[in-house]
């Protein structure tokens, strides 16, 4: 069991009156900029860690300086978790409508089997295309991958507002697939086998890419890898 190293604190909360925002006519620049931070956090925390960032080295790739990265995020802890919250709220955007969509299936008790499985290859190649065909998750991977070896209040942000959710409206859909309760040790851990074939590819894109002498997964290659593991679904979810 990997020990959990001690996490970044939380900001301490500011009086309303004094929360750091654009003045009108600034606020499009002030979220640009605000945002920039941000995409610079994830690549150096990605590639150094927590311990080993500061937030110096974070501004200059950013291209700021250090009062304007601390009037938007007061700390090194504050901008740590302000890139989780930047994670979930891009995933919720992508993936939102899509649970949204299951959860109103799930609703209405006639929904047959077919559906359901077609819901769920739906939603597994929304995920595969984000996965490997978007430039963006290049920048969280690392950060997203260090905060499952060592977890923080972070990684606590990521699970709640994401992972978790994902995973067991996902679950639902299998339970009643294979006609057991969606608590069932079972149904989660294929639940979580299904979906970590997904992430699987993009942890270890290179070495998928390598075994595959391919250069990358665009076009045909891509639809390859969607067949397959509509195949491993269906296989994996008879009842």
């Amino acid at each position: 069991m990997t020990a959990r190293r001690k996490p970044p604190a939380r900001a301490r909360p500011r009086p309303k009156a004094k929360r750091r925002h654009p003045s009108s006519g600034g606020y499009a620049r002030g979220v640009e900029t605000r945002i920039r931070i941000i995409t610079a956090a994830l690549d150096v925390f990605g590639a150094s860690g927590f311990g080993a960032t500061s937030t110096r080295m974070i501004a200059k790739r950013a291209g700021v300086t250090l009062p304007v990265l601390q009037y938007y995020f007061d700390s090194k802890e504050g901008l740590y978790l302000a890139c989780a919250e930047h994670i979930a709220d891009r995933l919720e955007t992508r993936f939102g409508p899509g649970m949204a969509n299951i959860r109103a299936a799930l609703e209405k008790p006639r929904t047959s089997r077919r559906q359901l499985l077609q819901l769920l290859e739906e939603f597994f190649d929304r995920v595969v295309d984000f996965y490997l065909g978007e430039h963006e998750l290049e920048k969280w991977v690392l950060f997203i991958v260090r905060e499952q070896a060592q977890p923080t209040k972070a990684f606590d942000i990521l699970y709640d507002r994401m992972m978790q959710r994902t995973l067991l409206t996902c679950a639902e859909i299998v339970a009643r697939l294979l006609r057991k309760p969606a608590t069932d040790p079972d149904v989660r851990i294929r639940t979580f086998a299904l979906v970590g074939r997904m992430v699987f590819f993009r942890v270890a894109r290179e070495t998928a890419l390598r075994l595959l002498a391919w250069p990358d997964f665009d076009g045909d290659r891509l639809r390859l890898v969607k067949t397959s593991l509509r195949a491993q679904l269906h296989a994996e979810l008879r009842p």
